[in-house]
């Protein structure tokens, strides 16, 4: 992998890490880091696990395996700082000191489409995950077989971004690291239940109303879905209960690509639209997120967007007549 060496020398050089992760983290960032910071602490190091938003109610069992600050104290400086899972700079999250402060910035990842942000970009774009890529470094550092703490979370990053060892990511190599971090001490139901079950009765409230909006296109092929902030407030839901919601357009059979458009405030009280995108893998839809301004992998990406929901559903069904032809 290419900087691993350069990452590995960072590590063992350094004193004093700074490990975050991408706005509105899900489990392959969070668990990335917590896996991270767990990793520096066992080879003596001192870290600060900065996470300023929010966790989603799936993580909170998570949330135990090290503690986490959200506000960083004045005056903390850093000998590098590593964020986790993070393919653009927009994505970095708020509150990361000044450059004097923060030192190198190294962005651990693994999606294919991605801007420049980072000082030193460890990606391993054949890699399930962030999860993974943490896994190797670990290694690396001489740091394996991990302790539970860490392999707990790495094993709900691996877990969520192969969705439970579905997606086409999935490799022999990702069977073999998950039983791994099994034999470390993670919990293969433990993980199940909170990334995949363990729903509130408002989330199955705004499941049913967002497949109202289920519209497929003439081929098939196609199909969208909307949230907006009237459907959230209606059942007493937010905006961690869409996440996945996306995979349900792609249950369908013959649809090849789903999209999930839904109402994001933006900035002056105005709503954007952020949009989620998901693929049978026979369909690139990183080039559609691109187009968007966002990004992702072949198969699951995402982006952005300042119009509303109708203009950006227009724009998605002309990018993906681009990719599956013009008799979609």
């Amino acid at each position: 992998m290419k900087d691993m060496n350069e990452a590995v020398r960072m590590v063992q050089q350094g004193q004093r890490f700074l490990v975050s992760c991408h706005r509105r983290p899900d489990a392959d960032a969070f668990g990335s880091a917590l896996g991270f910071a767990v990793v520096l602490k066992e080879l003596g190091k001192d870290v600060t696990l900065y996470v300023p938003d929010e966790l989603s109610l799936p993580l909170h069992y998570l949330a135990s395996c090290l503690p986490r600050v959200r506000e960083l104290p004045e005056g903390a400086r850093f000998d590098s700082t590593w964020v986790m899972d993070t393919a653009a700079k927009t994505l970095l999250p708020d509150g990361l000191p000044d450059r004097e402060s923060c030192g190198p910035l190294v962005i651990v990842d693994h999606h294919a489409a991605h801007d420049d942000v980072g000082d030193l970009k460890l990606r391993d774009t054949d890699a399930c995950s962030t999860g993974e890529v943490i896994a190797t470094l670990a290694r690396q550092l001489g740091v394996w077989p991990l302790p539970r703490v860490a392999a707990t979370p790495l094993y709900a990053a691996i877990v969520a971004d192969t969705g439970g060892f579905r997606y086409p990511a999935t490799k022999p190599k990702t069977l073999r690291l998950g039983a791994e971090l099994l034999e470390a001490g993670a919990d293969p139901w433990e993980a199940a239940y909170e990334l995949f079950e363990g729903w509130e009765e408002p989330r199955m409230k705004l499941l049913a109303s967002i497949l109202d909006t289920l519209e497929v296109s003439e081929c098939g092929r196609l199909a969208t879905l909307l949230v907006t902030r009237k459907m959230l407030a209606d059942v007493g839901g937010n905006d961690d209960m869409v996440e996945g919601m996306v995979n349900y357009g792609r249950m369908l059979r013959g649809v090849e690509i789903a999209a999930l458009l839904w109402e994001w405030p933006g900035e002056d009280g105005a709503l954007d639209t952020k949009v989620s995108l998901r693929s049978r893998g026979t369909a690139d839809i990183s080039l559609i997120a691109v187009a968007l301004g966002g990004g992702g992998h072949r198969n699951a990406a995402g982006a952005q967007c300042s119009e509303d929901l109708d203009t950006v559903r227009v724009r998605i069904q002309r990018e993906a007549i681009a990719i599956l032809g013009p008799a979609c």
